[in-house]
Formats: C-alpha cells, sequence, structure tokens
C-alpha cells in the first residue's frame, strides 16, 4: 500500500514540474507594447511583437522590456526599455519599415550593454545613419579680369589679364588665380613683365548684393624690370637698371563685389604683391643695383 501512494506522489511531482515549467518560463520573459503615439494600433502591435521576437532570442527568453513608439514628424522614435538592470534605448527611424532591420540591433544594446551605435553592421545600417551629413555649401566658379599694374619702386606701367577659380560663400571666398602683365610703354621708357599664381582667402564684410571685401594669399612671382634701352641715355648721373626674379610673394587686396545673388558676379579690387626680395641689376659698366619693386594691380574680375 505504501509503495503505492509513493509511486502516485512521484508521478503527481513529474506531472507538476512538466505542466508548471512553461509557466516558470513564461513568467521569466515578458515583453508587452506600452505606448504608442501617433502610430495605428495594428502596426504598432505588429512591431512590438517584431522588438520582442528578437529580444527574446537575444536574451535567452529571460528578462521584463517594454516597448513605446512615437512619431516625430516622418521620423518614428523606437524606445524600449529593460527593468533589471535597468536599461533603455531610443532610435529614431524613417518608418516602420525598417522594425525588422533595428530590432536585433535594439536587443544586442540591451542585452548586451552596448551603445546603439557599436551596433552597425555593414548590412543593417538604417537610412538616417547612411544619410549624407547636411553642410554649408558653397559655389565654385570661373573667374577671368583684365589690370592695370603700377609698379611702386621702379616707375613702369604694365597690363594684363587674370584666370582662376573661386570657391564662393555667403561670408568668405577662397581664389586660386593666375596672372600675367606685360610692359605697354614706349621704346626707351621704363618697362615691367610679371606672371604669378597664387591662393588665398577673402572675407565679405556683408551678405548683401554689393558687399566689399578684405583678403590675402600667397603666390609665386615672376617680375621683370628695366629702364629701356641698354646702353642707358638717361639723365647724366643715372644708372641703367635691369632685374629678373622668381620667387614667393605674399599679397593684399580689397575690393567690392557686385551682383552676388546671381550666378554671375562683377568685381572692382586693387591688389598688391609684396615680394620676399629684391630685384637685382647686375654690374655692367655701372655698379651693380638693387631694387625693391612693389607691383600694384587695379583691375575688374567677372566670376561666371
Amino acid at each position: 500500500m505504501e509503495r503505492r501512494w509513493l509511486a502516485l506522489a512521484v508521478v503527481l511531482a513529474a506531472l507538476a514540474a512538466v505542466t508548471g515549467s512553461p509557466a516558470r518560463a513564461a513568467d521569466a520573459f515578458r515583453c508587452a507594447l506600452e505606448e504608442s503615439r501617433g502610430v495605428p494600433e495594428p502596426d504598432a502591435g505588429t512591431a512590438a511583437r517584431v522588438v520582442c521576437d528578437q529580444l527574446r532570442q537575444a536574451s535567452g527568453g529571460r528578462g521584463v522590456f517594454g516597448v513605446a513608439l512615437g512619431t516625430l514628424g516622418k521620423a518614428v522614435l523606437v524606445t524600449v526599455k529593460r527593468e533589471e538592470p535597468a536599461a533603455s534605448v531610443t532610435v529614431e527611424i524613417q518608418g516602420l519599415e525598417e522594425i525588422p532591420a533595428v530590432s536585433p540591433r535594439i536587443a544586442d544594446a540591451l542585452v548586451h550593454g552596448l551603445a546603439f551605435s557599436a551596433t552597425q553592421r555593414v548590412d543593417n545600417l538604417l537610412e538616417g545613419e547612411a544619410r549624407p551629413a547636411r553642410a554649408k555649401k558653397g559655389s565654385v566658379k570661373f573667374t577671368a579680369g583684365v589690370a592695370d599694374v603700377e609698379s611702386i619702386g621702379h616707375g613702369a606701367r604694365a597690363a594684363g589679364f587674370s584666370l582662376g577659380l573661386l570657391y564662393a560663400t555667403p561670408r568668405f571666398a577662397l581664389p586660386a588665380e593666375m596672372r600675367f602683365a606685360w610692359d605697354d610703354s614706349a621704346s626707351g621708357e621704363p618697362s615691367l613683365d610679371l606672371f604669378s599664381f597664387s591662393v588665398g582667402g577673402r572675407g565679405y564684410l556683408s551678405k548683401r548684393d554689393v558687399s566689399p571685401y578684405v583678403g590675402g594669399g600667397v603666390g609665386i612671382l615672376r617680375l621683370q624690370a628695366d629702364e629701356g634701352f641698354y646702353p642707358y641715355d638717361g639723365p647724366e648721373g643715372s644708372r641703367y637698371f635691369y632685374g629678373e626674379r622668381f620667387g614667393v610673394a605674399p599679397y593684399v587686396e580689397a575690393g567690392v563685389e557686385m551682383l552676388r545673388l546671381h550666378r554671375g558676379r562683377i568685381g572692382l579690387q586693387v591688389r598688391a604683391d609684396l615680394p620676399l626680395w629684391s630685384l637685382e641689376s647686375p654690374a655692367m659698366e655701372f655698379s651693380a643695383q638693387s631694387r625693391y619693386v612693389v607691383p600694384v594691380s587695379i583691375g575688374l574680375t567677372v566670376a561666371f
């Protein structure tokens, strides 16, 4: 009799263990939609089930989680919280269509304590993560100009032109320019030839259609200056001068730019090149000379 009761107790205990284990397993994992604002109820329920399924797999069926959905314009904010230990993840997606892609990453971040950005892989990026970052835009323009060049320290005049590129924004510009100038004087008078390539910056003093600006930069300058025919037939006691050199020359400039609200622009500017060297005239039958020549350009430029 006792053996029968013992066998019955063993069977009942086994049945209790079998029937009770699903309940305990169910109690070990809970996940539900807690809040939905702006998302239709059927869609919100489906999204929550997808997220909860991923949380169940990642956690091994343990933990208590809550899912909340809300709209922000066209975007959807997905917030998932864990009770023990307390943690939460909030992600912005561009539509509920991204729920299958974002759910494994949310689960990975919550269960393993990772930052959401650390769950990025080459095949699971969201639309917002792959979108190019916004930046202030500028425009690249071609430039062409003409100029009159005066030479402080020499007294010659030249005429020339320029070609270049200009990266322009509302507040500043970055010009790169080639300039050519040559002698336009009569025979026997002081003359000047010039070539330069320079890069620099300009700062506009306003955002209006017409704005003054100041700028500066550095360039490579080839400069040639002479005083006419040799032998020199100038005033008695004067000496003939001829110098040519290629070297570094910073520059400063100031001007006014017009039609800035249009595709094409017009600029009026004054520019002075400041060589870091002097021109040296070799000794002929006269002694050698050194002369510091500063080319000053007064010109008009068109950018388009």
